[in-house]
């Protein structure tokens, strides 16, 4: 019912835009996948992302059965507020915001991917205490809001008049990592633990950061 009336309200509230093209769908779609092969750094950026949203839903994807588990007996309202946690990262949002404009994009993003990769180290060794597996919930959360930002940065700078097709491109691929990574994660907890989630969830930050070691500097 709620949705039903939010779907009204956004209906009624929302302003009414003409398209701003004559060109069909297909033929939009069609050129979005040309510009992942006109310009590398759209990919390039795309795959980084993908790796942090990958291990961002690997850790959510399992934690709840963590603190649903015996060292913790969280209620299913006690896992929402602690998802609440993962908030603060986004505090980080206008501090990469103007890192990316001083032009650090590629260290930031470096340090994004060292940041998550550490973040479940304290994931692993803190399954019995929930104060190390909140850091590495706000770390992880905060390292991802990174590399989202420096990513859409970046890419926004490629092609000015094809932004919202250059987005679309770029949040296809790392949707396509966060899938995947909610996948492994519940494999890789039901096999062996959250031992197993948080390696994977290391795994991944640490593929992309060697990616990242082969990245021109002036890309």
């Amino acid at each position: 019912v709620l949705m039903a009336l939010l779907a009204l309200a956004l209906r009624a509230a929302l302003p009414q835009h003409a398209p701003t093209t004559t060109m069909p769908y297909a033929h939009v779609l069609r050129s979005t996948l040309q510009l992942v092969r006109r310009h590398p750094v759209l990919l390039r950026r795309g795959l980084y992302q993908a790796a942090m949203f990958g291990a961002f839903s690997a850790f959510w994807t399992t934690v709840s059965y963590v603190l649903t588990g015996p060292h913790f007996h969280y209620s299913p309202i006690g896992v929402g507020l602690f998802a609440l946690v993962g908030a603060a990262g986004a505090a980080v949002a206008p501090f990469t915001g103007h890192w990316a404009d001083r032009g650090l994009v590629r260290p930031m993003t470096g340090i994004a991917f060292a940041v998550a990769a550490l973040a479940f180290a304290l994931a692993g060794f803190g399954q019995s205490h929930i104060t190390l597996i909140a850091l590495a919930a706000i770390l992880i959360d905060t390292a991802v809001q990174s590399t989202l930002i420096l990513g859409q940065h970046t890419i926004y700078q490629l092609d000015p008049n094809a932004r919202a097709r250059l987005n679309s491109a770029f949040i296809a691929i790392f949707f396509v990592g966060g899938a995947l990574g909610s996948q492994l994660g519940s494999i890789a907890y039901h096999a062996a633990g959250w031992t197993a989630v948080t390696v994977l969830g290391a795994a991944l930050p640490v593929l992309g950061l060697l990616h990242w070691t082969t990245e021109r500097r002036t890309a």
